[in-house]
């Protein structure tokens, strides 16, 4: 290649080659050209990942189909085409669904069913045990107080010998005048 094509961006370099063939080509064989032009390993994957996001993004350049690429300025009817555009019916292939057996995960699901069960009645015994245990001790009477109104008495405030009650009043009522202001 050409020393002049080394001093060209990527990209550009895409371009001259695609210019140079005269017809559309893989993107593989684009990206190895590039990368041989620009002495770029084949390991070193950013760049060559960059360069196909580029040329995929690029305005210059449109996809033809089959993996082709091409300049768009020799393809102008293909430009606002997507991949899908090139998809031929033939190209489909038909979803086949294979005749399942469930009859293996019926059974499977059966054994887990009676294994649940079993679980469970082992589980309902255990509390039942664990119930009685507790009913022993809760079994104990325990004197009842009401707590309805007229059963209450008022309980008894003590002050002490030196509470005024009009002086904390005083203090209050400054507290909430400070507040107020």
């Amino acid at each position: 290649m050409s020393d002049k094509l080394k001093t060209l961006a990527m990209l550009d370099v895409a371009e001259v080659l695609l210019k140079e063939s005269g017809k559309p080509l893989a993107i593989q064989d684009i990206m190895k050209s590039v990368a041989e032009a620009k002495e770029i390993p084949f390991d070193d994957i950013d760049r060559l990942t960059q360069l196909y996001m580029d040329i995929t993004q690029s305005a210059k350049f449109v996809y033809c189909g089959d993996d082709q690429w091409d300049l768009k300025e020799r393809n102008l009817e293909l430009w606002d085409k997507d991949g899908y555009a090139f998809v031929h019916a033939e190209d489909i292939e038909e979803d086949t669904e294979e005749d399942l057996d469930f009859t293996e995960f019926v059974l499977e699901e059966e054994e887990a069913e009676v294994e649940a069960e079993e679980d469970e009645d082992e589980e309902e015994e255990d509390l039942d045990e664990e119930i009685k245990e507790e009913k022993a001790y809760i079994d104990v009477e325990l004197p009842v107080k009401s707590t309805d109104d007229e059963d209450l008495d008022e309980p008894e405030i003590e002050f002490d010998d030196d509470y005024d009650e009009d002086e904390y009043n005083d203090i209050m009522d400054d507290f909430e005048d400070m507040y107020d202001e």
